[in-house]
């Protein structure tokens, strides 16, 4: 279906989305970090980039703005435990300014990241 690169810092969601974006039929790359995902989107073409935007040392805003850099058209998604306290739509707002076209919030639910995944690869 789709090539996927997929940034968590947290080794259980890194794995807990690969393997749910693999049951789908994905072709999935996992970055344990900002760098090793910069490094793969100058390497490589992916249809999406899936990542955390709180991270140690670079965050997933980094992550978006190489990619933004390197691949205009790159479709992204973000995955988030911004407190609930936050307005989803406000946060929206701000992803949207970046060219994010989703936001998943953790925990994540397998059948809400699938669905997001698929209306972004088909809807953009």
């Amino acid at each position: 279906m789709a090539d996927i690169l997929v940034v968590d810092d947290d080794p259980v969601s890194l794995s807990i989305v690969s393997r749910i974006l693999e049951k789908e039929g994905n072709t999935v790359t996992g970055c344990a970090d900002a760098r090793a995902a910069i490094e793969s989107l100058t390497f490589h073409e992916f249809d999406l980039l899936v990542t955390d935007l709180i991270m140690p040392e670079h965050d997933g805003f980094e992550v978006i703005q190489v990619a933004r850099n390197l691949r205009p058209d790159l479709r992204i998604i973000v995955l988030s435990g911004i407190d609930e306290r936050v307005p989803p739509e406000l946060t929206m707002q701000a992803l949207t300014k970046l060219g994010v076209a989703r936001m998943v919030r953790k925990p994540i639910k397998p059948a809400v990241l699938a669905s997001e995944v698929l209306a972004v690869l088909i809807g953009g």
